[in-house]
């Protein structure tokens, strides 16, 4: 732990302690920004208005530690165990992590705050296994408003719940670089909205939205309206402005210069080589060009050109359709020093830590060039040039003409282009204090709505086993994402085992690409696969939908390694070596084989005394109590005959006069196919569970839920077997009347024999009383629990459950 005083009644010195907190975490004798200090020792405001360059992470990441580690008792307890640091793009994630591991690293806290990374496939960390303890979690709007819809792209579905719980429960949301987020930004005031006002949450949940250029409209949602004080806002103050580095940036000055070429209909075949040209000619040696331009494709022409002409390793693409390590490669000639042009996309507006001397930008929306601009002379510290009788930092730009029937301007509206186009113009200077504040035009997005975020909330597919579409709320238009992965494959299907996708394979590739791409492989006969979680198996596909992961052959191509996806078949990467590794990825459940043959007693016990662990370190909570009965009755439908003749006939050794949990073999395979015990388990207690159990209901939805795969309704798959008795209901390998012996739960409790009484899959009431599906919504929809701390607690029992199987592997 840092060397740091008490902060227990010790007001008066907050200020002073956080200067030495700042400084022994940044590992510089720099003192902080006052702004930085006000953010950590005050309340944490809706907006975070700082121009680009003066540390806003650091503030953010550095202020939550602080309030939640080292502030008086009252603000500690008041301070998220989760900051959740949400960026638009995956090119500044690591960027992120990188300095928050440095900042915890240097205050000692390493194994007390743990950092997570999410983007683009599954990390094999579990993040969610942790839900007690204080951690970072990094990643991008896909991967994160994703799951904090109960969709989560590029995971197991099963673990869908667990996120959508964590992550609207005791969490800290930050925004980053809301110019790009589109739609993200208003589904996340929505969701403040309903964790604030609407359903409540388990432990304390805000948004704070930070940019320099943050269209506030887009906050004003229809069930988060704008306060009648304004939203509270930190701002540079004077004190800030006092600091001869803060005065340094924001009077930075850019001379703006219009280029003589420009992008039409008429000009786009010759332009990639004119701006190429163009770029090469006002290079500055020894510094960096940045050239920044709007579409990936333009991108990678321009660096093929200018690669083809430069020698040496001084030439860079950045953007965001690389795989991981490809993209480093590009990234360490960005963020080295000395001679170099980088030609970027959009991926550099959103704080990327670089000062270009020059600038080369296309065209854009204001918001866009904005951001733009805070990558040339960064921090002022280009000055006037002794020869060349004029200020250093040059912004070049190239029109773009927005009207017309061409498609030069995508991915942006001429309707955007066209005020700026205007003030561009007229612009001489880039600096932060000459740059105007526009209005933006005003767009209809989708709104995630209340109805919607319920309908969210239960993850059965339909009976063609589709999902909910969440990506109109999380991407604009045809931003939304996909992600691909290459492998040696032979003239067959992919086998069922092959190793699923590590994140270092994984290649973001926009809906609309990736679609166009796969029209033209129905011509060369070439197949993309999806792993079908129903079936467990890889299925060939000819549509794409967002979110979700594709194997492509490498013979198919699509990707070069040094330029990124292009969707050109001739294209073809190389197989990224080592990188499958377990992960979620594919849609596989968690699994808790353990090796070695268990007792149902003992394995009841071993949960309940990890539930009681894990629900003694969240504190207090009168729903906890429910946690404890589920976990003494969660695995009793494994007594049924079939889930025991699985285990013995995988496990010669195991003995008929028992009941067993698990066997020491993985290759059991149940006679009723699509067998669910939870779900014979939750119709036990309802069954056997006193009429005047006042949570009756909620132990039985946690029993149900604790793998996901049954939560708010039951119903028969298609694959199922089927009774011989058409009159016979029957769900998830369950049949009405089948019957569950007697098990000892531990503890001297034993669950009596039961026949299982499947009529509450039916509708209306019935000998039961209320169906399992009124009884469901019943909970989802009751103020004191509601969807977020409905979603946390099933959470719960399924770590108990992970721990417990953990434990008995002999490795805690």
């Amino acid at each position: 732990m840092p060397n740091l005083p008490s902060m227990a009644g010790a007001s008066a010195s907050t200020s002073r302690n956080f200067d030495l907190f700042f400084k022994q975490a940044t590992g510089k004798p720099d003192p902080p920004y006052p702004y930085q200090a006000r953010l950590a020792t005050g309340g944490v405001p809706e907006l975070l208005d700082i121009p680009t360059g003066l540390g806003k992470t650091a503030a953010v990441i550095l202020g939550w530690l602080w309030r939640r580690r080292f502030a008086d008792a009252e603000t500690r307890s008041d301070t998220p165990r989760r900051l959740v640091y949400c960026l638009p793009m995956r090119v500044l994630v690591e960027q992120t992590r990188d300095n928050a591991a440095r900042w915890i690293e240097n205050l000692g806290l390493s194994s007390e705050v743990k950092i997570h990374v999410l983007m683009g496939g599954e990390d094999a960390d579990n993040w969610d296994a942790r839900p007690e303890h204080d951690a970072i979690l990094v990643g991008t709007q896909d991967m994160l408003l994703s799951r904090a819809l109960n969709r989560g792209y590029g995971m197991s579905r099963y673990r869908w719940p667990m996120h959508f719980g964590l992550l609207n429960s005791d969490c800290l949301w930050v925004m980053d670089e809301t110019q790009l987020m589109g739609v993200g930004v208003e589904t996340s005031a929505q969701l403040e909205a309903f964790r604030s006002r609407l359903f409540g949450t388990r432990g304390p949940a805000r948004t704070l939205w930070m940019s320099a250029t943050l269209a506030q409209g887009q906050l004003e949602t229809v069930d988060h309206p704008k306060p009648p004080q304004g939203w509270r806002a930190e701002k540079l103050e004077l004190e800030d402005r006092a600091k001869p580095e803060v005065e340094q940036r924001v009077q930075a000055r850019k001379t703006v210069e219009k280029l003589a070429l420009s992008l039409s209909e008429e000009t786009k075949k010759r332009y990639t080589r004119e701006l190429a040209e163009t770029t090469v000619e006002r290079h500055l040696p020894g510094t960096l060009t940045l050239v920044v331009v709007n579409q990936v494709a333009r991108a990678q022409e321009i660096f093929r050109l200018l690669d083809q002409g430069r020698a040496g390793d001084n030439t860079a693409l950045v953007h965001s359709r690389f795989r991981p390590a490809d993209r480093a490669q590009h990234e360490r000639i960005l963020l080295k020093d000395g001679d170099r042009i980088v030609v970027a996309t959009q991926a550099v507006e959103a704080g990327v830590d670089v000062s270009a001397r020059t600038l080369v930008t296309e065209l854009a929306p204001w918001p866009s060039l904005v951001q733009r601009f805070g990558r040339c002379n960064r921090y002022g510290e280009f000055r006037q040039g002794a020869g060349e009788g004029r200020l250093e930092g040059t912004v070049l730009w190239a029109d773009i003409d927005p009207e017309g029937e061409s498609d030069v301007f995508l991915p942006y509206e001429s309707r955007d282009l066209r005020p700026a186009r205007s003030e561009m113009e007229k612009l001489s200077d880039a600096g932060p204090q000459s740059l105007p504040a526009l209005p933006s035009a005003p767009v209809i997005r989708p709104v995630l709505r209340r109805k919607d975020l319920l309908a969210l909330f239960d993850t059965t597919p339909d009976l063609c086993g589709n999902d909910l579409d969440v990506s109109r709320y999380i991407r604009d238009g045809e931003d939304a994402d996909v992600q691909v992965f290459w492998r040696e494959l032979g003239d067959g299907a992919p086998a069922d085992d092959l190793a699923e996708p590590g994140r270092t394979e994984l290649c973001s590739v926009s809906v609309g690409g990736f679609r166009e791409f796969l029209r033209g492989m129905k011509k060369r006969a070439v197949q993309a696969w999806r792993w079908d979680p129903l079936e467990k198996a890889w299925e060939s596909v000819n549509e794409a939908r967002p979110g979700q992961v594709y194997l492509l052959a490498r013979a198919s191509g699509g990707y070069s390694n040094e330029l990124g996806w292009t969707g050109i078949p001739k294209d073809t990467p190389s197989i990224v070596p080592g990188a499958a590794e377990t992960s979620d990825a594919a849609d596989r459940d968690k699994d808790t084989f353990i090796g070695r043959p268990i007792e149902l007693t003992s394995h009841l016990s071993h949960v309940v005394e990890q539930a009681e662990a894990l629900t003694s370190r969240l504190g207090e909570d009168p729903e906890f109590e429910a946690i404890l009965k589920a976990a003494r009755w969660h695995d009793v439908g494994k007594a049924h005959h079939a889930f025991q003749e699985m285990l013995r006939d995988s496990d010669a050794t195991l003995s008929s006069d028992k009941l067993w949990a698990k066997s020491a073999s993985k290759q059991g395979r149940c006679a009723r196919k699509g067998f669910r015990h939870e779900l014979a388990s939750a119709l036990a207690w309802l069954q056997l569970a006193s009429d005047d159990e006042p949570q009756r209901d909620l132990i039985a939805y946690v029993i149900a839920a604790h793998h996901g795969k049954v939560r708010l309704s039951i119903r028969s798959w298609p694959n199922e077997a089927e009774p011989e008795d058409p009159e016979r209901l029957f769900a998830r390998g369950i049949w009405d009347g089948d019957l569950l012996p007697a098990v000892s739960l531990g503890d001297g409790q034993v669950a009596p024999t039961v026949d299982l009484d499947l009529s509450v899959m039916r509708l209306g009431d019935g000998p039961r009383g209320e169906s399992w599906l009124a009884r469901m919504l019943r909970l989802r929809d009751d103020p004191k629990l509601g969807p977020f701390r409905l979603a946390f607690l099933e959470t719960l029992l399924r770590l108990a459950d992970w721990r417990a199987s953990e434990l008995e592997k002999g490795r805690p």
